[in-house]
């Protein structure tokens, strides 16, 4: 059986976009395009799974809920959580997760938005 997420759906969806402004600037990739129910080219893909990911790994938000917030089947969720896991070896990329990681975690000890998140 799936967690269940105890969040409210509103305070996932502000974390989402959270997200995905880091993302957006880190890969120069619309924030848009990144929450658009069509696929879009491979850096849009890209960069939703590393804002997919971030969802899971920094606010621990179950991945039924991620697809939720992002318009897709958690199996989605799943796989572009296992996609940027593999992809940490590269030492570029981890170091850029490593940066928006701690960014975030910032933005969200200060309660920028204003929500308890």
């Amino acid at each position: 059986m799936r967690k269940k997420n105890p969040t409210p759906f509103y305070i996932d969806t502000a974390r989402a976009h959270l997200v995905v402004s880091t993302v957006s600037l880190e890969f120069s990739v619309p924030e848009n395009q990144i929450l658009s129910h069509k696929k879009g080219t491979s850096d849009i893909s890209f960069g939703r799974q590393i804002a997919m990911y971030l969802m899971h790994c920094i606010f621990g938000s179950t991945k039924t809920r991620i697809g939720e917030v992002f318009g897709r089947h958690f199996s989605t969720v799943s796989h572009a959580c296992n996609v940027i896991e593999e992809q940490r070896d590269d030492p570029v990329l981890d170091s850029k997760l490593i940066a928006m990681e701690n960014r975030l975690r910032q933005m969200t000890n200060a309660k920028l938005l204003g929500l308890n998140i």
